[in-house]
């Protein structure tokens, strides 16, 4: 596409049609993003021992196996120090 002209030949309507859509889709997730880091920082709730528990309402069969989450990342208090384990713990 040729540059720095006032006024775009008929051919290149199309693709500029598709290059301003997307500028608006970029612009829009930019404002969506800048909004939810906002709303992040302001809402200060705190983060439960473990935030990947499943609801209950999502609950059958197999997500009660899971709903627990007893992997070995969550099986320590918060702000653990170094060296915690004595010695790498065994896995199974």
């Amino acid at each position: 596409m040729p540059r720095r002209i006032p006024d775009y030949a008929d051919a290149f309507a199309g693709w500029n049609f598709v290059s301003s859509m997307g500028s608006i889709i970029s612009l829009g997730s930019t404002v969506l993003f800048g909004y939810i880091l906002y709303e992040m920082f302001l809402d200060h709730t705190p983060v439960s021992s473990n935030p990947w528990v499943v609801a209950a309402y999502y609950l059958d069969g197999q997500a009660a196996l899971l709903s627990n989450s007893p992997t070995l990342e969550w099986a320590l208090p918060e702000n653990v120090g170094l060296h915690t384990y004595p010695m790498l713990p065994a896995q199974s």
